[in-house]
């Protein structure tokens, strides 16, 4: 490859190398699968995740409403991809994958990251989606555990945790996914096939977006966000550690004090993963959201 450029002429050399920029740039990180007919629902899943996430919740929907279901690559997979900022290039994909395809009265639903993306796009364009539903995310999910913390002071925590997951051995990154899992999930049968999603997915990819979830606080763009938003919160794994429903919903309220139009509601008894752990609490959440005007 090498020789073939040194016998080019400085123009078409110019031209090939802004050709093979502009190619790796147009590699998208987002793919969908699409399923049901009617009002267009984007489904978002979280961090180290799949799709797949999304099957009761899909199942439970597909009826009434055409269901995007969002892909990443290295989630739930080996896909490499190379980026700058990763969570912000989903986020222009997200909002870019809507226009182009004309989507109209578009509901927008993320779990965890997946709800920290949704509430991004929604600000970052704010007439574009109908209703934004953010399963457990929120501006910047950090300062919920740690109150007080900053993306400046994070970013040597978060580069301590990125070595950490890169440099563990397979079993014991399994080990510790297991352990993750078992602190996010209350319903045991629920855990193994999450716990697998981790484990497919490329650990390059997710170590970056997982250090960009510390270093990345949306909460001074959430004045800009016009669109109603629904946020579920959990506050049920932290019990053991002294926390309080009452206090989480006070934290979640205060991170989304600035949305217009916002309604936060905190489950009793789910983990992290709510539409696992309390489906009728969620279902019903979601669907008096959705019918509201």
């Amino acid at each position: 490859m090498k020789k073939l450029f040194l016998k080019l002429p400085t123009a078409l050399l110019s031209i090939a190398l802004l050709m093979m920029a502009t190619e790796a740039k147009s590699e998208k990180i987002l793919s969908t699968t699409i399923v049901g007919k009617g009002q267009p629902m984007i489904l978002i899943h979280g961090m180290s995740c799949s799709a797949e996430v999304w099957n009761e919740v899909t199942e439970y929907y597909k009826n009434d409403y055409q269901i995007h279901l969002v892909t990443l690559k290295g989630f739930g997979n080996k896909e490499s991809v190379e980026s700058e900022h990763f969570l912000k290039e989903v986020r222009n994909e997200l909002i870019d994958y809507v226009k182009t395809n004309q989507l109209k009265n578009t509901i927008l639903m993320g779990h965890s990251m997946g709800g920290f993306l949704s509430l991004w796009a929604a600000s970052e364009a704010p007439d574009l989606f109908s209703k934004i539903i953010s399963v457990d995310g929120i501006p910047y999910f950090p300062a919920i555990q740690m109150p007080g913390l900053t993306p400046e002071r994070a970013q040597s925590m978060a580069k301590q945790m990125q070595a950490n997951m890169k440099n563990v051995s397979e079993d014991a990154f399994a080990q510790q996914q297991k352990m993750i899992i078992a602190g996010m999930i209350a319903t045991a049968d629920k855990r193994e096939q999450v716990v697998e999603m981790g484990i497919n997915s490329s650990r390059t990819v997710t170590t970056q977006a997982y250090g960009e979830m510390y270093t990345t606080d949306i909460r001074s763009e959430m004045s800009k966000v016009n669109t109603p938003v629904l946020v579920l919160g959990a506050w049920a794994a932290y019990e053991q550690y002294g926390s309080t429903k009452q206090a989480v919903e006070s934290n979640y309220e205060a991170q989304c004090k600035d949305i217009e139009n916002v309604k936060v509601a905190v489950a009793d008894e789910a983990y992290h993963f709510i539409f696992y752990d309390e489906p009728k609490w969620f279902f019903n959440q979601v669907d008096s959201f959705l019918a509201s005007k």
